[in-house]
């Protein structure tokens, strides 16, 4: 998917590199790749019109008759397939973006969906913040190993997660789309409780991190690399949980999933420009994303799904793993927010089902 290119604007989000990584899905842009087939190029601009001079007189000179002109009886939904990526994409993200919104306290940010509370971040106090960087410091002796991996993560999240599932372009081009889709919404939606909890990074606290790559131009809290790793395993999950004759072994690649999503946040923590509590808070909005992004394309058009409203207050000084984050309670207002059909999205999960058994 040419990497919804047209959102160029987010490519100023340098923290966000894995934004450039939009431009990622090699397999779509493989559509690019019949380049060798150059009547396939697209349209020979300068010599079509010499053709087109040429030949235009066999068609006649008659107008065409308007009772022949018949209209698309198709859906919109029904004709996302006809759009190109880009456009899609453009679709999906201000479909999503047209029910997101929050509000802030001076501890606090509020995210919300339909104008109902869907989750709550508390900001971590400065006394955590310093007593975290002990972990910060305890990492370092992995940089050396992980550093690859490190790098490799900046961009597109996809590929870190398909292979696990044997995911491949050719076979499994809209799932690839929904996964980029999934990494960008949380782009989207973890800017804004970094710019209002403003969370200062590792580096600005304590000198002796030196982070191994360059301190993203935002603030720390939530990770948007936890963001969007634990949303994409979460909507992996729910995909395998819709095909779950496909896998013979689906519980064990979930495990792998929300492992490696673990992992991404971690690496983080040891690449030095986050603290293992803006992970919690990501893991937290990631997994909220990816359940009303899921909830969009299965909920029925006349009947909205209801989901639990969560919060997250930073309290021990933990590492983030996954096995204590989803044991962690963190439905703590008994309130419920809906999440109503959304024809888009719900078109490409359709689409991502059909590449599965």
């Amino acid at each position: 998917m040419s990497g919804f290119n047209g959102l160029n604007g987010l490519n100023g989000l340098n923290g966000l590199n894995g934004l450039n990584g939009l431009n990622g899905l090699n397999g779509l842009n493989g559509l690019n790749g019949l380049n060798g087939l150059n009547g396939l190029d697209g349209y020979p601009v300068g010599e079509s019109q010499t053709v087109a001079a040429g030949i235009r007189h066999v068609a006649g000179h008659a107008p065409i008759p308007v009772g022949d002109v018949n209209d698309d009886a198709r859906s919109n939904d029904e004709q996302m397939g006809l759009w190109s990526d880009q456009v899609r994409g453009w679709i999906y993200i201000t479909d999503f973006l047209r029910n997101y919104s929050w509000q802030t306290a001076d501890e606090s940010i509020t995210l919300r969906w339909a104008n109902r509370p869907m989750l709550t971040l508390n900001r971590p106090s400065n006394a955590l913040l310093v007593s975290q960087l002990d972990f910060l410091h305890s990492y370092m002796d992995l940089r050396a190993d992980r550093g690859g991996e490190i790098l490799g993560q900046r961009g597109s999240l996809a590929g870190h997660f398909a292979f696990i599932l044997g995911l491949t372009p050719a076979r499994h081009a809209k799932t690839f789309e929904l996964l980029e889709l999934t990494q960008l919404l949380c782009s989207h939606a973890v800017m804004i409780p970094k710019h209002h909890l403003c969370i200062r990074r590792p580096d600005q606290l304590d000198g002796r991190i030196m982070p191994m790559i360059e301190t993203p131009g935002h603030g720390a809290f939530p990770s948007g690399h936890a963001t969007q790793a634990m949303a994409i395993a979460t909507v992996l999950a729910a995909v395998l949980d819709a095909k779950e004759d496909h896998f013979p072994d689906a519980a064990a690649r979930k495990a792998l999933l929300f492992k490696q999503a673990e992992r991404i946040a971690a690496n983080r923590t040891v690449a030095g420009v986050h603290y293992p509590v803006d992970s919690w808070a990501g893991g937290s909005l990631g997994r909220e994303v990816a359940r009303v992004l899921v909830a969009s394309a299965t909920a029925k058009r006349n009947r909205s799904a209801i989901l639990t409203t969560q919060t997250y207050t930073p309290q021990a000084d933990q590492d983030y793993t996954y096995a204590a984050f989803s044991g962690a309670d963190q439905d703590v207002s008994g309130s419920k927010y809906k999440v109503a059909h959304s024809g888009p999205i719900a078109w490409l999960w359709t689409k991502v089902m059909s590449e599965f058994l």
